[in-house]
């Protein structure tokens, strides 16, 4: 089985999750800052911020999520004060004990410190298996296969799309991950620049990778000045950072919000990569088919129309785009076959 349903009270526990974890985010942008809540349309999208000036007269913008009838609700009721840190552990654990999947404890220490750092308000976007189980929440199921890892992916648009998260926001990389104590260094590229990955010594399959877009021209590391940091490029990334989502990722005990892409666009992805992959990945390129195949399989049974819409970007893209996708396309029907 590629997925199966969560029951109504999870579905309804992790919408309260996330709900609590938008209050907070709005609360801890906007309590002492006295401004507006305005919306912004980017690419026929409508997102939601929060505009204030700080103590220097400079006007700034916090990033609060997609437009939806869930947070057009809370803005408009919004109390100072947010959610406390014992409410969202309650929720974090309702929604764990009711079947909704978590994140590895040291998973979720990287991810909530480079939250709280101010990466996602700057337009960061977790991707990868971590994102993908962040998808089955949002859509409501279990995947058949949690497929788990000890990489961790983050991406940014870079320059090269315009993006309703992009802002102000600055963060310097490298201080956040050493101020996790956790040891993780940055690992050298073939042509002796650091940065992109950071490895940790005594763990080596304990990755956390940084992606962006490749532009024409462009070699395998790219400075992003929002995090003062050089990013992995890859071929094809754009593609999942458009129309982002916002949501919640948590254990037992703790929880935060992240940006994540669409699940549809997060599939169609993963089908246009996977024969990207070099040899010595190609488990992590049937894990691509896999995690499409289930993705794929809710979009045909629930919205299929979101599923074509992505196809049919992809398509528009030109020829390298299909023939990547077609590639993609004739492995995961045999996958599908097989099931």
């Amino acid at each position: 089985m590629l997925y199966s349903s969560l029951p109504m009270a999870a579905q309804t526990a992790y919408a309260q999750l996330h709900e609590a974890l938008q209050m907070r985010e709005i609360a801890r942008g906007v309590d002492d800052a006295p401004g507006s809540f305005n919306k912004k349309t980017v690419a026929g999208n409508t997102y939601w911020y929060y505009q204030y000036r700080d103590l220097n007269g400079q006007l700034r913008q916090v990033y609060l999520g997609p437009h939806d009838e869930r947070l057009a609700a809370l803005i408009n009721a919004r109390q100072p004060g947010g959610s406390d840190n014992s409410q969202i552990k309650a929720m974090a654990q309702a929604a764990s004990t009711l079947g909704c999947q978590t994140v590895a404890s040291p998973h979720l220490v990287i991810i909530k410190r480079l939250a709280d750092a101010g990466f996602f308000r700057a337009g960061g976007v977790l991707v990868g298996t971590h994102a993908f189980l962040c998808a089955g929440n949002m859509l409501g199921v279990r995947w058949g296969d949690a497929s788990r890892t000890q990489d961790l992916d983050f991406a940014h648009a870079g320059r090269h799309l315009q993006v309703a998260l992009a802002s102000e926001a600055k963060l310097d990389l490298g201080d956040a991950i050493e101020s996790l104590g956790m040891g993780f260094v940055p690992a050298s590229s073939l042509s002796g620049v650091r940065g992109g990955r950071w490895v940790h010594p005594r763990e080596p399959g304990f990755v956390l990778d940084f992606l962006t877009p490749m532009g024409r021209g462009e070699k395998e590391l790219v400075h992003i000045k929002a995090f003062n940091a050089e990013f992995q490029a890859l071929r094809f990334m754009e593609f999942s950072l458009q129309d982002i989502q916002s949501s919640a990722v948590f254990t037992r005990t703790q929880a935060c919000l992240v940006n994540v892409p669409h699940p549809a666009r997060m599939a169609v992805h993963k089908l246009i990569v996977t024969g990207l992959r070099r040899m010595a990945e190609r488990t992590k390129a049937s894990k691509d088919v896999q995690q499409a195949a289930m993705l794929y399989n809710w979009f045909q049974d629930h919205d299929p129309a979101a599923w074509d819409d992505a196809l049919r970007d992809a398509r528009g893209r030109g020829p390298k785009w299909r023939n990547h996708l077609d590639a993609g396309l004739r492995q995961m029907e045999v996958l599908l076959a097989a099931n």
